[in-house]
């Protein structure tokens, strides 16, 4: 079964006109079925971006690997059978998302996919060390976006799904928070603040294979990464993918233009 509780809320929240697109989209997919992007490309670059919104950028941040469904490992105890935000992740996205069995040989710019399966989640996502569900009271005082009326109704993730940009010698990719870490949980004042990782070796990001090899990553390299909103993501590979690139369409219809997002910052 295909995993959309996003895709439904965000659904639910788009004005008249986008819906239309989102019908006219779905209609097409059905026709002519979405390039999952293993195919050559040039790498997006830092210029190419145009940004709005005014989110802090976290600069040499290590970055290390990880995929859904990787088992524990020497340096660290913690699976991703399951997600801080999703309790049958591996299902919802398909299957395992190892890094040794994919196809396609790959550069940056250039990413592959699993072999046996088409993934049902997006294969671009990462994580972060701060879970907004198990500290609430912390995540309304630092979270920009948070949206009390939406906690108290269902109290899900306002984290989860959430769009960055990670900026690697120049290449810029875009991912998807869909998990916490790495090793920590409680991270706030680096995330959302001005701490550094400061554990293990400071690793502060987690991200996908299908962002290592985007990017060039070879597991413990220094990246820059920042939070955007949705209407900022460019088109790439990580909207080559049936849920995202039917949002993407509808969210630049709806959303032309936008007043610049401001950025909360942790009280002293």
């Amino acid at each position: 079964m295909i995993y959309v509780p996003n895709l439904v809320k965000k659904f639910l929240r788009l004005k008249s006109a986008a819906l239309v697109v989102m019908v006219t989209f779905f209609a097409l997919a059905a026709w002519a079925p979405l390039s999952f992007g293993v195919e050559a490309s040039t790498p997006l670059k830092l210029n190419d971006v145009r940004l709005k919104s005014r989110y802090a950028v976290k600069r040499n941040i290590v970055t290390t690997v990880f995929y859904i469904g990787q088992g524990s490992s020497g340096y660290n105890s913690t699976t991703n059978y399951k997600s801080a935000w999703d309790s049958s992740w591996i299902q919802s996205y398909g299957g395992v998302d190892s890094p040794d069995y994919r196809s396609g040989v790959v550069n940056p710019g250039q990413t592959s996919l699993p072999k046996k399966f088409a993934p049902t989640l997006n294969p671009f996502y990462v994580a972060l060390p701060f879970n907004d569900v198990k500290y609430p009271e912390i995540a309304r005082r630092v979270v920009p976006w948070w949206n009390e009326a939406i906690f108290r109704k269902d109290r899900q993730s306002q984290c989860k799904g959430r769009w960055i940009m990670i900026e690697f010698q120049s290449r810029v990719c875009f991912g998807q928070w869909e998990d916490v870490g790495p090793f920590r949980y409680d991270h706030h004042n680096y995330v959302f603040g001005s701490d550094r990782p400061a554990i293990y070796s400071n690793a502060g990001l987690d991200v996908s294979p299908a962002i290592k090899e985007y990017l060039g990553l070879s597991g413990l390299d220094k990246t820059s990464w920042r939070f955007v909103d949705d209407d900022e993501v460019p088109y790439g590979p990580w909207i080559e993918y049936a849920e995202q690139a039917i949002l993407y369409t509808a969210i630049k219809a709806e959303t032309p233009q936008r007043a610049p997002s401001n950025v909360k910052k942790e009280p002293n």
